[in-house]
């Protein structure tokens, strides 16, 4: 059985990693934003240790987890499209269920739904991504059991709490 720790371990690890082996970057100020925050609270998600995220939640009972992660100065040459694509096409058992590109926040943003395994569990990978002032960001709902309404929910409103 897997820990809501370890999915969210295992998940940001991947999520991180993956980004970063494809593209090296050219720039060597590249960071985490700043100035981005999330306003975010909802029975029964909480804060969750974010270990390389720059903010984390977990579902008390559904074992979900809600991630959000800036990187500035990196990733502006390729298309959201492909950005999303190869950050979760290396876990095994990727299937894109449905893409959606979007306007959010005044810009343009790319969602994807997607399932695969992550260590050994089925699990379904919502993300949108999104770019502004140098920095892409990605917001990751990863869903165990299958993705429900009420997960969406959460995860909209995780969105609509983003200030940057």
């Amino acid at each position: 059985m897997v820990t809501i720790d370890r999915l969210i371990f295992l998940t940001i690890l991947l999520a991180t990693s993956s980004c970063s082996l494809f593209i090296s970057s050219p720039d060597p100020k590249a960071s985490k934003d700043k100035s981005l925050s999330v306003s975010f609270k909802r029975e029964p998600w909480v804060a969750a240790d974010p270990r390389e995220s720059d903010y984390a939640w977990a579902h008390e009972r559904s074992g979900e987890v809600m991630m959000v992660n800036s990187f500035c100065g990196e990733f502006q040459s390729l298309p959201l499209e492909t950005l999303a694509l190869k950050t979760f096409q290396d876990y095994p058992g990727f299937k894109p269920l449905g893409k959606n590109t979007l306007e959010w926040k005044g810009r343009e943003a790319f969602e994807m739904e997607a399932e695969a395994l992550v260590d050994g569990v089925k699990v379904i990978l919502h993300i949108r991504n999104y770019r502004r002032d140098h920095c892409y960001y990605d917001f990751v709902l990863i869903s165990p059991r299958g993705r429900t309404e009420e997960s969406l929910k959460a995860f909209n409103a995780l969105l609509d709490g983003v200030r940057f």
